[in-house]
């Protein structure tokens, strides 16, 4: 039996488009037109970028769920490969629902640092550091799942031996 979780894009570019929004808000001492930039990141001919990185941020998830519970987990996209409507992770064993619920904001919450982690580097470098900070934070805990830090889901990895 499977189980599935699904991160739905439009839900992440919007967060992406809040977080923007929001950035450039909180720098009134930027140029308007530097501003105006970052507040349209998911704007036409802006939005490619923002593809992109959703792309090579799926693929280490992707890689950091599957050193850990390789080959019970699995991503296919829904529709369009550049631009899917959601991405499917699929495991082959039971999780509970609260490991479900951690996965999914992990996920969620590094595909939108890791692309406001992009934009502001360019446009507002001060601001960047947050969202650095804010994706290297979500990856590593979706790479150390089974740790000591995440008693909830020592269950996810099954012990070498019996304790």
């Amino acid at each position: 039996m499977n189980y599935e979780l699904c991160i739905k894009s439009r839900e992440v570019l919007d967060d992406i488009r809040s977080g923007a929004w929001l950035e450039a808000e909180l720098h009134p001492e930027l140029d308007r037109h530097r501003r105006h930039e970052m507040a349209d990141i998911c704007e036409k001919d802006n939005v490619e970028r923002v593809w992109r990185v959703l792309g090579v941020a799926i693929a280490e998830i992707r890689l950091a769920l599957q050193k850990i519970l390789s080959p019970q987990c699995r991503v296919s996209l829904a529709n369009d490969l550049e631009r899917p409507e959601s991405w499917q992770f699929s495991f082959l064993f039971p999780l509970p629902s609260s490991s479900v619920s951690y996965i999914r904001e992990k996920i969620h919450e590094y595909l939108v640092a890791a692309v406001m982690a992009d934009r502001t580097a360019v446009i507002i470098p001060p601001g960047a550091k947050i969202w650095q900070e804010r994706a290297s934070d979500a990856i590593a805990s979706l790479r150390n799942l089974a740790s000591v830090s995440h008693p909830h889901l020592s269950g996810v990895v099954r012990p070498l031996w019996p304790l």
